[in-house]
């Protein structure tokens, strides 16, 4: 049997490689990661157990900070138990608040309620696994069950927590007399004969062997997953999928997906910005008009005064603008502009945008002080004289009005006046982004920004390992930003750091660099990268570098 498994989102559950025996999840239930890095949980399950509560005590002793909501369906002869309603009793006994239970009993047998648990992270993503399967994911789940854990958009899980909100609304409280109420009832036994017939009948069902049919069989790949119909002479057979149409993606398609899936478009909010520290006054306070035009030619004049010397302003105004140079330190570009952040190096960029944000007040502090008017009155005489000089420039031997001097300093006081904000740095935004290798036309195609993604994934352990300068300016602990944006599987990671790896990393960037400037079809460039990236193999990208024009069909129909 292979190594345990641990799916990443999306995913369904049970995968064929549990249900055909030939792999096991690493957790008791697969989507364990999500809900554990979840701050809050909230849904309808079935049918719970003790497995099912004690699983829940975990989740709220192992993090201080969760919090748990869940209407309990039952019905009639399902598995919960008086003493599973009230061990959640004194589950909420426990944990205060931070727990609370409805229930829900089904009007009948026959009634079923879907199992849906949604999962709320600190930053507000949300995610849900959902489908047939009771005591959340604890009961034998048959092959036939097919329950999705996926990460869902800001409306889909709007949409979830309106329709639980309702749902809790109309269940009834978990109260003691509830628990100890509940009737002990189970299926009646059926006869032996009834059993036997229904086994018959379920066996004849589940047989591939028929007088009209040939036989079918469904062999699973133990390593990834996929599912192959194969005849009685083991030759495989179309899938059904593939019959009606549906396409199916192929390994570097999936695997492209995947890596989308790992991160988010991130760009500076500049709304948030705070203006340049340097005013913008009015040339008429110089008695200078601002728009000139004699003929065809036009002038026009701007004058902006300083509030401090400009070696000081240089480095304040460096700081403000910080965003956009770290930007690219934490992210990929995917196209002019256009930069996409792991999600796992959010924390790392934001913890260094927090301490550029410090340093620049502090810097400002030191040089302005509390107080802004006392700090402008320090000032005057050094603007007025600055501004006495200016005006001359226009009018030898004038002397500049004084309240055009307080219009400079009032000006400069409204500018000052903003850096008392929180942020002196602009906030960020990020959105989701899917990487869809169907949706392409004449003018479109999704592969030169994953040709894009996939290069500045690959280039920067590289560049880390053999730029000198790489990790200038950068206040993040290396190996940890390393691994965050480590988001391809980068066979060289593992080896990050040692002589070998160095000598890998100076040669690979060449071969990559060239494989850039190589004229040719994104896809095969895509195709080749990755084959460089997850198994360190040179071959594809040597062939498209050497001859692109011949060697890209070969490689296509080889892989």
């Amino acid at each position: 049997m292979s190594k345990p498994i641990t799916p990443q989102m999306p995913f369904v559950w049970p995968e064929p490689r549990v249900s055909a025996g030939v792999g096991r999840y690493e957790a008791n239930l697969p989507f364990e990661v999500a809900a554990r890095a979840a701050c809050s949980v909230f849904g309808v399950v079935s049918a719970i157990d003790a497995r099912a509560v004690n699983w829940m005590e975990g989740y709220l002793a192992d993090n201080a900070e969760t919090m748990l909501r869940l209407v309990i369906s039952i019905h009639p002869t399902c598995r919960t138990s008086e003493s599973d309603l009230q061990n959640l009793l004194r589950l909420v006994e426990r944990h205060g608040d931070r727990a609370a239970f409805k229930v829900f009993p089904e009007a009948s047998l026959l009634d079923r309620s879907s199992n849906l648990l949604c999962l709320c992270g600190l930053d507000g993503d949300g995610a849900v696994s959902v489908g047939p399967t009771e005591n959340m994911g604890f009961a034998p789940a048959s092959p036939s069950q097919a329950n999705l854990a996926s990460v869902v958009t800001a409306a889909t899980f709007e949409a979830c927590r309106k329709w639980f909100d309702y749902l809790w609304g109309i269940a009834g409280p978990l109260r003691p007399d509830v628990a100890t109420s509940m009737p002990n009832l189970v299926l009646p036994e059926g006869d032996v004969e009834a059993a036997r017939l229904w086994e018959d009948y379920r066996r004849r069902c589940l047989g591939h062997e028929s007088a009209t049919e040939p036989p079918v069989r469904a062999v699973v790949d133990p390593e990834s997953g996929e599912v192959v119909l194969v005849d009685q002479n083991n030759e495989a057979l179309p899938s059904p999928t593939e019959s009606i149409g549906v396409p199916k993606l192929d390994p570097l398609s999936e695997y492209v997906a995947r890596v989308f899936e790992l991160g988010a478009l991130v760009s500076v909010d500049k709304l948030s910005r705070i203006p340049p520290l340097e005013a913008p006054v009015k040339p008429e306070w110089f008695g200078v008009d601002s728009f000139r035009q004699t003929g065809m030619v036009r002038a026009q004049t701007s004058i902006k005064v300083a509030p401090f010397d400009e070696a000081t302003l240089k480095k304040i105004d460096r700081l403000r603008r910080v965003s956009g140079e770290l930007l690219p330190r934490y992210s990929f570009a995917l196209a002019d502009g256009v930069r996409w952040m792991p999600k796992q190096a959010i924390p790392l960029f934001e913890a260094a945008l927090t301490a550029a944000n410090d340093d620049a007040k502090k810097l400002l502090g030191e040089t302005v002080g509390d107080d802004i008017q006392a700090f402008l009155g320090s000032q005057r005489e050094r603007i007025r004289n600055d501004a006495q000089r200016m005006y001359e420039a226009y009018h030898p031997g004038g002397k500049i009005p004084d309240n055009a001097v307080t219009n400079i300093l009032d000006e400069l006081k409204v500018r000052l006046g903003k850096t008392k904000a929180d942020k002196l740095i602009p906030k960020v935004a990020y959105s989701p982004v899917a990487f869809n290798p169907s949706q392409k036309s004449e003018w479109s195609s999704p592969w030169g920004q994953a040709f894009a993604l996939l290069k500045g994934i690959a280039e920067f352990p590289r560049e880390a390992m053999t730029n000198r300068f790489f990790w200038q300016g950068i206040r993040t602990d290396e190996d940890a930003l390393i691994k965050a944006m480590n988001v391809a599987g980068d066979y060289l990671v593992d080896e990050y750091g040692g002589r070998k790896a160095k000598q890998r990393a100076e040669l690979e960037l060449g071969l990559i660099k060239q494989l850039e400037d190589t004229s040719g079809d994104a896809l095969a460039k895509c195709r080749a990268l990755w084959t460089l990236i997850t198994s360190g193999k040179e071959d594809a990208v040597v062939a498209l570098v050497e001859d692109p024009a011949t060697k890209q069909q070969e490689i296509a129909i080889r892989e």
